[in-house]
């Protein structure tokens, strides 16, 4: 059987795990305050376009998006640790699980990243 003790190497997946999920609860109350409860107000895309555009808010729904699949992904290999007894099977989900996170890191960077403020976008079409 493994050493699943500190000398393991599992206590910086343990607290990493621990300080992801600290760290993510004011983000996440952050953007849930800011983002979804203009439902209730009407807020218009343009708003929510315009609030994106801001780097403040570039930096912090970046920092909510690796955070939370570095939290989640974690969490799911942690749970694949404790019931796959294979190494091929260990590492191939893995394996996957880096994939995963690698794509849809790409996807949220590439959405953040492209929205552009209203005005810039009228500049831009020269209306």
């Amino acid at each position: 059987m493994r050493d699943r003790g500190i000398g393991s190497g599992g206590v910086v997946a343990w607290f990493f795990q621990r300080l992801t999920g600290i760290v993510l609860v004011p983000i996440l109350l952050v953007h849930l305050l800011t983002m979804h409860r203009y439902h209730t107000h009407e807020l218009v895309w343009h708003d929510v376009t315009r609030l994106m555009a801001s780097p403040y808010w570039k930096v912090l729904e970046v920092s909510f998006l690796v955070l939370a699949l570095y939290h989640a992904l974690n969490g799911l290999y942690a749970i694949i640790q404790d019931y796959v007894r294979s190494t091929f099977w260990r590492m191939t989900i893995f394996s996957l699980c880096v994939l995963a996170g690698l794509v849809l890191l790409a996807f949220g960077l590439v959405t953040v990243f492209s929205i552009q403020s209203p005005e810039t976008i009228r500049a831009t079409l020269g209306h």
